[in-house]
């Protein structure tokens, strides 16, 4: 079967979309302080308080958002690049859930406190899924 240039776009795209999510994890795994977009979400008085617990909150966001993007980058190598049926579905929904949340999660924190968080870099990672599942889909149709 003939690998279409919509498929190997696919799988450039939902390559590009584990690195992104391997590099967020290492940066969010390894922060010192609070980022500044987080940080305006707390009082300045309670910073020093919530420091602890948002450090250890960050490790556990970085070390699952790294592992989901090397989770992603074995699918997207293997068994999505040999066109198992399901994989870009299932890669598509594994990502879109975590960018709807954190999308859900900016809009409120944004909401609540006047932090300048948005869902913007979320609307365009879910674009970038939406057109690797797309290249997938009609790259498949083409092939046949």
């Amino acid at each position: 079967m003939r690998t279409s240039i919509l498929q190997w776009t696919s799988v450039a795209l939902f390559m590009l979309l584990s690195l992104f999510l391997i590099a967020f994890g290492l940066l969010y795994a390894n922060v010192n302080d609070m980022l500044f977009f987080h940080a305006a979400a707390v009082p300045e008085a309670a910073r020093h308080e919530v420091k602890p617990l948002y450090l250890a909150l960050m490790k556990l966001i970085g070390g699952s958002s790294a592992a989901l993007g090397l989770l992603g980058a074995y699918m997207t190598l293997g068994p999505l690049r040999r066109g198992v049926p399901l994989a870009a579905t299932a890669l598509a929904v594994t990502y879109a859930i975590p960018v709807l949340t954190a999308a859900y999660v900016a809009e409120t924190l944004a909401k609540l406190t006047g932090a300048p968080t948005s869902w913007h870099i979320m609307g365009v990672l879910l674009a970038v899924i939406a057109l690797a599942y797309g290249a997938r889909v009609f790259g498949n149709r083409g092939g046949r």
